[in-house]
């Protein structure tokens, strides 16, 4: 396994993490990472079924949707994401960095390492509406991490069965649920 990238680029999302302090250096409590995005850059609805996330403005001005709702993040704004909530974004409009904290942390720096690395090297494809490919690898991703991603709309226990079955058929045609090309175990 290569050691865990500290900055992650993916140009796909136009969007850049870097990661201040992870679950492991926090004893779990927190995930702390400074988000810059580009103009264009987006970040697919889902919801976090366990977490609450903080993005709190630093620079330039981002518009995120939080359960229906357009919620402009500017220098010094502060929203908060409760557990459950489905949010995201697309099209940003400028360039803009936010602080992001997510409390508790679980697993969710292996998943942006995983997802951020396998968007970046053109093996998963999550357009901002539509079905994402190949969906037995992304199913992959999402089976591995449910406990910190769910997709928003749909019931989190109706998901995780669904995700487990397709992840098992890629299990079944050789696929690995492991990325440690990406510092993820």
């Amino acid at each position: 396994m290569v050691t865990p990238p500290r900055d992650i680029t993916d140009p796909t999302g136009r969007q850049r993490v870097v990661f201040r302090r992870t679950g492991d250096e926090t004893g779990g409590e927190l995930l702390e990472v400074e988000l810059y995005v580009s103009p264009g850059a987006f970040v697919r609805g889902h919801v976090h079924p366990s977490q609450e996330e903080t993005f709190t403005g630093v620079s330039g001005t981002l518009v995120l949707d939080v359960a229906g709702e357009r919620r402009s993040i500017g220098p010094g704004d502060k929203v908060v994401i409760p557990p459950r909530t489905p949010h995201g974004f697309e099209d940003a409009a400028e360039e803009a960095q936010l602080l992001v904290q997510v409390r508790p942390a679980l697993h969710l720096d292996d998943y942006f390492r995983t997802f951020l690395g396998l968007s970046r090297d053109g093996r998963i494809s999550m357009p901002v509406k539509g079905i994402p490919h190949p969906l037995l690898q992304v199913a992959l991703v999402m089976d591995r991490y449910a406990p910190e991603m769910a997709a928003p709309g749909i019931p989190v226990a109706l998901q995780r069965p669904v995700w487990r079955l397709l992840g098992w058929v890629a299990r079944l045609r050789g696929m690995s649920d492991s990325f440690p090309e990406y510092g993820a175990p």
